[in-house]
């Protein structure tokens, strides 16, 4: 199977399982909604085994880590930004869930940053260490 016509069926793979899923939301029936997943997941990971290979040259993954770089800054941004006018806000208008949900949103801006320095320590020690040897 090419990677075009497996892209299509990801897609339907994927409105199939977003379907069962509503529809198990709708009915109140988690056991639809698990069975409606796995056999979505299942059936993607089969259909996957019959695809050719896809290349990844160098370009491409470098163009996704920028990417993923300036969707990290951005959403940290703006996430931090948010979290400091809820606090703001929270203790201005004594509103404890504004301020609360700042509270929240710091804390996971802090752990996405953690999170990052964790994973760039990571792979600048992996990447130095084969550069090495």
């Amino acid at each position: 199977m090419e990677y075009k016509i497996f892209r299509k069926v990801k897609i339907l793979i994927t409105a199939f399982i977003s379907a069962t899923v509503a529809m198990a939301v709708v009915y109140e029936n988690m056991i639809l909604a698990l069975a409606g997943v796995l056999i979505g997941l299942l059936f993607l990971f089969l259909v996957k085994k019959k695809t050719k290979a896809v290349w990844v040259d160098e370009r491409i993954k470098s163009v996704g880590g920028h990417a993923a770089l300036l969707t990290h800054t951005i959403l940290t941004s703006v996430i931090a930004f948010l979290s400091l006018v809820f606090i703001i806000g929270g203790r201005q208008t004594d509103k404890l869930q504004i301020e609360a949900l700042g509270i929240v949103l710091s804390y996971i801006v802090l752990s996405s940053l953690a999170i990052y320095a964790m994973s760039y320590k990571y792979y600048l020690k992996k990447y130095s260490d084969e550069d090495e040897e």
